[in-house]
């Protein structure tokens, strides 16, 4: 079983995504990451951690992160280059696919409902 770390997923992200500009790297990336991390967190009422992520949850946090970093690379670079990637529509179409299969790993773990008694 291989755990992974915030620092971890961000890696990956950095190599499935060629020279990601440096104003999404780094601490901008991690932050990306931490947030899909929270987002998995408050939908599933599961622990998740920022350490020790276990293996049932990295799909699922890789597509959801991959899901926000491509529109920001978007945002930054427009309908250019960068490195030996074509940022522009496709981009933006890749984004949706990883969110929706990110969200479909996500459902297969469930949605914590609490019910609360009034009285009265």
């Amino acid at each position: 079983m291989v755990l992974y770390s915030l620092g971890s997923v961000a890696n990956v992200i950095q190599n499935i995504i060629p020279n990601v500009p440096a104003s999404v790297s780094g601490a901008q990336l991690l932050d990306v990451v931490d947030r899909q991390r929270l987002f998995i967190e408050e939908r599933s009422g599961l622990t998740v951690g920022s350490t020790g992520i276990a293996e049932r949850f990295q799909p699922c946090l890789l597509n959801l992160s991959l899901s926000e970093v491509l529109p920001m690379i978007h945002l930054i670079g427009g309908d250019t280059s960068i490195g030996e990637v074509r940022v522009g529509m496709s981009a933006l179409q890749t984004a949706q696919y990883y969110r929706e299969l990110g969200m479909k790993q996500l459902n297969e773990f469930g949605k914590k409902i609490q019910f609360y008694k009034a009285l009265g």
